[in-house]
């Protein structure tokens, strides 16, 4: 799972990169660039509802349940805490550190989405519905290929932001202190994010905008 931590508070918008499996960029874009996208964007593809029985019955070789965990593969990514080359959903429900609970959301692009909740962490897996390859991201994974998602969260402060190949469940992933994403638009593959500075210390509240891509 993922872990961050905080520090002081920097007024400025700071990237610091978190993970690079795959090969992103990051900018931040005038006002009127994003407007401009705003107006022409793509449509993000809606999930379709499915149970926890009904994906258990439809892909038994994809979910197979030990010692109250679904256990998947996965690409180790040291930078955002997952060290090795599984991932899991468990449940364990006693108030204590140890606790951890999971959901199925259903599915989308031929992937199942699981909600996973633990002792002060949370985030989705992506789970292949073909090879099982799992992915985990903090926020809702959001795609309008099926080729590259992206997704948005904020841990204490600091703005978790990845964009994944599907694929092959490789990351690109910065954080941002200070500041949450409150919208997103895509065009062509290419991430448009409205941005709000978090109104603490000395710093305003701001808005501010970035552009975020896979470089090829």
């Amino acid at each position: 799972m993922t872990f961050q931590i905080s520090w002081t508070q920097n007024c400025d918008l700071v990237t610091r990169n978190l993970s690079n499996q795959l090969n992103g960029e990051s900018k931040l874009i005038e006002k009127s660039e994003y407007e401009k996208i705003s107006e022409i964007s793509e449509q993000f593809i809606e999930f379709t509802q499915m149970t926890e029985l009904k994906l258990t019955e439809k892909y038994p070789a994809i979910f197979k349940l030990k010692d109250s965990c679904y256990i998947f593969p996965a690409n180790p990514n040291n930078g955002i805490g997952i060290e090795t080359d599984e991932l899991k959903a468990c449940m364990n429900k006693v108030q204590t550190k140890e606790y951890s609970d999971y959901q199925f959301e259903g599915v989308y692009c031929n992937n199942a989405l699981i909600r996973v909740t633990g002792y002060e962490h949370w985030g989705y897996l992506s789970v292949d519905l073909q090879n099982r390859l799992t992915c985990f991201t903090m926020g809702k994974p959001l795609t309008s290929n099926g080729e590259t998602a992206i997704s948005y969260s904020n841990y204490y402060g600091e703005e978790e932001i990845a964009l994944t190949d599907l694929k092959s469940k490789k990351q690109y992933i910065i954080g941002i202190e200070g500041w949450t994403t409150v919208e997103s638009k895509i065009l062509k593959n290419v991430y448009y994010l409205k941005l709000e500075s978090h109104a603490v210390n000395k710093c305003e509240k701001e808005i501010t905008y970035l552009k975020i891509n896979l470089k090829t």
